[in-house]
């Protein structure tokens, strides 16, 4: 009831605000392509940083717009709802030689914000449009892992000295363009994905782990779109892989055991929530995972104690939740 008055109150505020306007940025991305790097990949780098650019100029309107309607909405918020939002309708390249060894790609994107756009986003539920916060932190926090290797192996090329090194640096960037172009394809399966279109989104997620099979991230919102659609089975084992490419994502113990409780699995749900609760137990916060130990351990006392609840311990059940609000849980 709290949440629909909440969109209910954002809604007559955002009528308030007059006729929908749309409102247009220009981008500019440069990236420097060395020999051992394909063309193609490299205009889609710099593509990739025009967009950046339009999008951080568009955040400073899509922030206004929210402050008019009185929407409390944080930094990271405004950069996902932008990005979400932002639609490219012109793309242009132009190439120029810097010495026998680098060329020069600059792209020029031009972009559209739509204010209606920004209204739909403010009546997303909460969780929802945390999901996606968080999905886009993810993403970002890889493509700046990205930029750091290709930056290494670039300097790197400084001390090629013989044809195996060279063949050994060629390897290096083709597997980093594998994993660029695999994030690429996360992110459209995303785009997709906030549409409800699942069907394309589980083609680019496929797609994803085709190029890179060790995407954590693909496996992650791709078991989460399971989940969403009850197909539990296949969000296990989506949630399962992610855990084993990335061990410290401690939170797909946690989708895990919820998949296994709406299975009716309850020895499995169980074992996986005091997983959580064993492993969350010396994690500290790292703003990666965005979950802390203790919001993870008190969520997962919570939903145990739900299941034992279910089975009929009550004893059991009473502990986890005593547990889950001594350490924080107020959901």
């Amino acid at each position: 009831m709290k949440n629909f008055l909440a969109v209910l109150m954002i809604s007559l505020l955002i009528a308030s605000t007059g006729n929908a306007e749309i409102k247009t940025y220009e981008g500019v991305g440069e990236y420097l392509m060395s020999d051992f790097e394909t063309f193609d990949v490299a205009q889609q780098r710099a593509k990739q940083r025009a967009e950046q650019s339009a999008c951080e100029q568009a955040g400073v309107y899509v922030e206004s717009r929210t402050e008019v309607v009185g929407a409390q909405v944080a930094k990271d918020e405004i950069l996902t709802m932008t990005s979400g939002i932002l639609k490219i309708v012109d793309v242009k390249f132009k190439r120029e030689i810097v010495d026998d060894n680098t060329t020069r790609i600059r792209a020029t994107v031009k972009a559209n914000i739509d204010s209606d756009d920004i209204n739909k986003w403010l009546a997303k539920d909460n969780g929802k449009r945390a999901s996606l916060v968080e999905q886009n932190e993810q993403l970002r926090r890889a493509n700046a892992e990205q930029d750091k290797q290709i930056t290494a192996l670039k300097q790197q090329l400084a001390n090629v000295k013989t044809q195996q090194d060279s063949n050994h640096i060629t390897q290096k960037f083709v597997a980093e363009d594998n994993i660029f172009l695999s994030n690429k394809k996360y992110e459209l399966a995303l785009t997709f994905l906030k549409k409800g279109d699942y069907r394309n989104a589980e083609v680019f997620f496929g797609d994803a782990i085709e190029l890179n099979p060790n995407n954590a991230l693909a496996y992650g919102a791709r078991g989460t779109m399971n989940y969403n659609i009850k197909d539990y089975r296949k969000a296990i084992a989506d949630f399962n892989r992610a855990a084993q490419l990335d061990p410290n994502w401690i939170q797909m113990y946690l989708l895990i055991g919820y998949s296994y409780y709406s299975l009716n699995n309850y020895p499995m749900a169980i074992a996986n929530l005091s997983k959580v609760i064993h492993m969350a137990a010396n994690f500290s916060f790292d703003k990666k995972y965005v979950l802390t130990g203790n919001q993870l351990i008190a969520t997962a006392h919570y939903y145990r104690g739900v299941i034992y609840q279910a089975i009929g311990d009550h004893e059991r059940a009473q502990a986890d939740f005593n547990r889950a609000r001594r350490f924080g849980y107020n959901g």
